[in-house]
């Protein structure tokens, strides 16, 4: 195990952390992760906490042969919503089937339930499992990014990826080679961080 030290503050887990940047779908191409690469990243994500070891998570591939159906998906998820939606946002939203070379689906597993791990402690799993992903796509180069929707919250999307009622689509990990990298401003620790006052 690595041992703190107070001389080296920019190790290189923190390196890694402090580098890290999203990268929006639009401004990611090939060549995206290998299939040994991607197998990485996701045992990079199952090494996160998990409490009771109930697995309160699972990643969906989507495969770059089926974007065609998501698109698909993505136009009837929007006419659930709203009917009369013009033809240029159900051409908007297809489009957005096709970007970043690698995409995955993030699902969010709340049954069976247990007395010990509440839904919003799942919810904290899967997201540690996800920044154990985002830093190794980084690490190993790529750019990627968390990106949600009104369509993930849809009984067409639950229905087309075959969620449970105990399942919960949360978010899609875009993951390809950056074409372009915009960086955002860094909250300061004085922004973060305030100590704790016991009331009289």
């Amino acid at each position: 195990m690595h041992a703190p030290n107070d001389t080296d503050p920019g190790g290189i887990a923190l390196a890694l952390i402090t580098s890290r940047f999203s990268v929006s779908p639009k401004r990611l191409t090939t060549p995206g992760p290998s299939v040994i690469q991607m197998q990485a990243l996701i045992e990079a994500a199952g090494c996160a906490p998990d409490h009771e070891l109930l697995r309160p998570w699972r990643l969906i591939h989507v495969e770059p042969a089926q974007r065609e159906a998501l698109g698909q998906v993505f136009v009837e998820s929007l006419l659930e919503r709203l009917p009369s939606a013009p033809m240029s946002a159900q051409t908007q939203a297809r489009e957005k089937a096709f970007r970043a070379p690698e995409l995955l689906l993030a699902v969010a597993r709340l049954e069976p339930t247990h007395p010990d791990v509440s839904a919003p402690e799942r919810y904290v799993a899967l997201g540690a499992a996800l920044m154990n992903l985002l830093l190794a796509a980084h690490g190993l180069g790529f750019g990627a990014m968390l990106s949600s929707g009104h369509a993930l919250r849809t009984g067409c999307f639950a229905r087309a990826f075959g969620l449970s009622p105990g399942e919960l689509a949360l978010c899609f990990v875009s993951i390809g080679t950056p074409t372009e990298v915009r960086r955002r401003h860094r909250p300061s620790a004085r922004e973060l961080f305030t100590t704790w006052e016991p009331s009289a």
